[in-house]
């Protein structure tokens, strides 16, 4: 169970059951941004899945000791979503400097905004 995260933090989360192509199921994600007022964690699910880099806003990760990740990766920048703190089960690391500002700039640009 979460007990506090904060941006870049990579965590073992339970997504919910989802539709199409969304991800669900245990994976890693990457947090966002804890909005504790609200009590939920904003993350970006990650994947195994190497073909899903053909997506628009996403982000290939090499794993590291940092962030925990044991394979070759895939941040789904554009199925960004917020998540209740029960969701997550184990911190797994944290990304580095260089990966969370390739996520920051895919997040901007997605949602148009502006920095």
């Amino acid at each position: 169970m979460l007990h506090g995260a904060s941006k870049g933090d990579v965590w073992l989360v339970d997504l919910p059951e989802g539709v199409g192509h969304e991800q669900k199921g245990k994976r890693p994600a990457v947090v966002i941004v804890h909005i504790k007022q609200n009590s939920v964690v904003v993350v970006i699910p990650i994947t195994g899945g190497l073909a899903n880099d053909r997506f628009s806003y996403t982000h290939c990760i090499e794993p590291s000791m940092e962030n925990g990740l044991s394979d070759e990766s895939v941040a789904l920048v554009f199925q960004i979503r917020a998540l209740d703190p029960q969701r997550f089960i184990q911190r797994k690391g944290k990304l580095g400097k260089k990966d969370m500002d390739e996520i920051d700039s895919l997040l901007l640009d997605m949602l148009q905004l502006k920095k």
